[in-house]
């Protein structure tokens, strides 16, 4: 668990609803390959039509990478607050994002919204991560135990129009500059 807050969960899953869904894209993919197959092995003539374009087959690998995406990312959390590092890993990204803690420099959320920035400084310069909160099991909870980590490390709240912010004073985001 981390020193920030002890009830706090550090690895938060996807939602089930997430991996039925990647489920269902990976059985519909499935099913329209079978077809195509069938179709084209029954009349052989078909391969001359339709079913040879190259977009019907590029929509079908679509639909396969797509869904085992999905169903594949939610094998594993899709966000774990650890001691010494946040890793997200947003399904729309290839990788997982691991960010030290002393790198984070903000968050922004939209006040009632749904999806989650993480702004943190790497070697190449300030990156961002955002993470659609709407796929988290325990949402509530996850952006809880990030705000305790968060505070506890000195950020403060701002709120601009509708959006929140998490970040540091500007004097610590210049004195971390220094440092890196």
């Amino acid at each position: 668990m981390g020193t920030f807050e002890p009830d706090a969960k550090p690895a938060y899953r996807c939602r089930p609803w997430v991996r039925r869904a990647g489920l269902s894209i990976v059985l519909v993919a499935a099913g329209m390959t079978a077809l195509l197959v069938v179709f084209v092995v029954v009349r052989p003539s078909a391969a001359f039509g339709w079913a040879r374009e190259p977009f019907v087959w590029v929509y079908i690998g679509t639909l396969w990478l797509g869904g085992v995406k999905v169903l594949a990312g939610t094998r594993r959390p899709i966000a774990e607050l650890l001691d010494d590092r946040l890793v997200l890993r947003p399904l729309h990204q290839l990788r997982g994002t691991t960010i030290p803690w002393p790198s984070v420099l903000g968050t922004e959320q939209m006040t009632g919204g749904d999806r989650l920035i993480v702004y943190h400084q790497t070697a190449r310069g300030m990156r961002f991560v955002a993470l659609n909160l709407n796929l988290v099991k325990g949402r509530r909870e996850f952006l809880a135990a990030l705000d305790a980590r968060l505070r506890a490390m000195g950020f403060r709240e701002r709120i601009v129009e509708r959006s929140r912010y998490l970040s540091r004073r500007k004097d610590e985001g210049e004195r971390m500059k220094d440092e890196g």
